[in-house]
């Protein structure tokens, strides 16, 4: 596995060094908003329009990758991600935003289904999964430092060169690398109806999960700020809910194989619920608190996407691209309508984040709650929970079908 590792090293480190810039641009443009005197509902349009985007971008890069390339596709899409990040530094109208992001939306899409399409077909299938834990700690803990990145006191033009530069500099290992390119990208295919028929608790779970998700990802920052939280605190804030998602993973998964998955969601949902009830009552009472809660929550939410796309799979024989895709667009379509519902609530209370975050999950509680009980599941196609970034369809490939080879061997 070392060699293995040494020889995908300019890709890893491509991912690793434009991760730490999407991590800053991620926190960096809702906070320059606030600058601006934006209000929340505005900025909460922004982060929307970041998913929607993302969503077109699952849809059409891979026949984009098919005409022209992996290494040629990869390029144009750093190049559109910086200079959508750069114009918005440059221009303050609200429409601008909402199509900058979009278009950073779809070319980050593009530049995850590039990295993982080069992952699933450089690694050998004994080693999959060692390569995918690998590569989801290097993008979760660059991700975290360019949330911490916010706190240099370099004013909002020097962090916005930072975060282009950061940007432009991932084209340069995988640029230069002398690897074969590797197969063309899958396109999405699936039917909300028939995957939602082999699973109904993996589709509402995702679906609500990404509402809560999407809501931190798109408007964390903001939230945090209206918990008075400095700029420094506020990446602090995000980084600490990304690891608390991070940390909980693996033994959130465990119990998912010995126990029914839905009992291990609901668990979870009802766990998150009480976690958002406290942080309502309690949350302003000091930053430490603040970070506690947020390590707490990231932990119980986080792992929501991984536990549907697992549970889904153990109860049907539809293909592994269909449920992962299926299941991708659910949680989406969440994350696309939680920064709206967040954003419309932040004009009235601090605790935004938290509301949504209570009453999604507590939905999402009493429906699997109520599926538990009428309806049994026989785990036909099980198989070992694998923790999965919400990133592409390609990343659950490469995840799931490194469970599948490793049960079988």
């Amino acid at each position: 596995m070392p060699t293995l590792l040494l020889s995908m090293f300019s890709l890893l480190f491509s991912a690793a060094i434009l991760l730490v810039g999407h991590g800053l641009q991620l926190t960096l443009v809702p906070l320059y908003a606030l600058s601006l005197e934006w209000e929340p509902a505005l900025i909460g349009y922004i982060g929307s329009s970041y998913f929607v985007g993302f969503v077109l971008g699952c849809l059409t890069v891979p026949r984009l990758v098919a005409k022209v390339g992996h290494i040629r596709v990869f390029t144009v899409l750093i190049a559109l991600t910086t200079a959508s990040l750069l114009m918005i530094g440059l221009v303050d109208h609200f429409i601008f935003w909402m199509a900058a992001r979009c278009l950073t939306g779809w070319a980050l899409a593009g530049i995850y289904m590039v990295i993982e399409s080069w992952l699933n077909d450089k690694t050998t299938v004994e080693h999959r999964g060692g390569i995918l834990s690998v590569y989801i700690i290097i993008t979760l803990l660059a991700i975290c430092v360019g949330q911490l990145l916010v706190g240099f006191d370099i004013g909002f033009e020097g962090l916005f060169m930072l975060a282009a530069a950061l940007l432009v500099l991932g084209i340069v290992p995988i640029g230069l690398t002398t690897s074969p390119v590797p197969h063309p990208i899958p396109a999405v295919s699936f039917s909300f109806s028939r995957v939602f028929t082999v699973s109904q608790v993996a589709m509402v779970g995702a679906f609500f999960g990404g509402l809560v998700t999407g809501g931190f990802w798109a408007l964390g920052p903001v939230v945090a700020n209206a918990n008075d939280l400095s700029a420094g605190q506020i990446g602090i804030f995000m980084a600490v809910t990304i690891l608390g998602g991070t940390a909980l993973q693996f033994p959130v998964g465990r119990l998912s194989d010995r126990i029914d998955r839905r009992l291990v969601i609901t668990g979870l949902s009802v766990l998150a619920v009480c976690t958002s009830v406290v942080a309502i009552f309690f949350g302003n009472t000091s930053p430490m608190f603040i970070y506690i809660t947020m390590f707490a929550l990231g932990g119980l939410t986080f792992p929501l996407y991984s536990l549907c796309l697992a549970h889904a799979n153990d109860n049907t024989d539809l293909s592994i691209m269909e449920v992962g895709s299926g299941v991708l667009m659910m949680n989406s379509l969440g994350s696309i309508l939680g920064p709206l519902i967040v954003s419309f609530l932040l004009a009235y209370t601090s605790h935004a984040l938290f509301i949504v975050s209570g009453i999604a999950l507590s939905i999402l509680a009493c429906w699997t709650i109520y599926r538990i009980r009428f309806h049994d599941v026989a785990r036909d196609h099980f198989e070992p929970f694998v923790s999965i970034r919400n990133t592409t369809q390609e990343i659950v490939e490469v995840g799931l079908e490194s469970e599948e080879q490793s049960s079988a061997t």
